[in-house]
């Protein structure tokens, strides 16, 4: 007795109609390559002690294209986008820059890229020929990352007291 292949199909459980699947889509995210985070050799972005300004300042380069190519942007233009004063916003593009987690195509160039060593977005051989062309540096802490994340001495390092809710009592 031979068996007879059934045809699974989706039906929408609300109103008992049959959907039809969507297409398969090319295994590539977004249709843009694939996206890099890179936690190799270089310094974990932790150890840098960012400002709540220079994480939103990475993250919306990022989110814009910042990954795989330079993208113009003053500090007043990303002032308005991270919802922080210009000033902030130009320290911010100054430390980064400094760090070398931004690159500058030119000194005068108002348009910033993350580095390829950290951030990529894209065809791997666009990547390795974006590094060689751009020769990034190696992202190093400055003085202020230094300061931030060094260890205390144990006789600074003091203990939180534990606070208890109302009513509540040591055991």
């Amino acid at each position: 007795m031979a068996t007879r292949r059934r045809r699974l199909a989706l039906v929408d459980q609300d109103t008992g109609e049959v959907v039809e699947p969507k297409p398969r889509v090319a295994h590539q995210f977004e249709g843009k390559g694939y996206t890099l985070q890179s936690f190799g050799a270089e310094v974990p972005l932790y150890q840098l002690g960012l400002t709540a300004a220079e994480w939103a300042t990475l993250d919306y380069l990022r989110e814009n294209g910042a990954a795989s190519a330079a993208i113009r942007i003053t500090p007043e233009a990303l002032a308005a986008e991270i919802n922080a004063n210009e000033s902030t916003c130009k320290k911010a593009l100054s430390r980064l820059t400094k760090m070398a987690l931004l690159l500058k195509p030119s000194p005068r160039a108002a348009a910033y890229q993350l580095t390829p060593l950290r951030y990529w977005e894209g065809a791997g051989s666009t990547h390795v020929t974006a590094t060689k062309r751009l020769a990034p540096p190696r992202i190093a802490p400055d003085d202020k990352a230094k300061a931030k994340t060094a260890p205390k001495p144990a006789g600074e390092a003091k203990a939180t007291p534990i606070r208890r809710a109302a009513g509540e009592t040591r055991r």
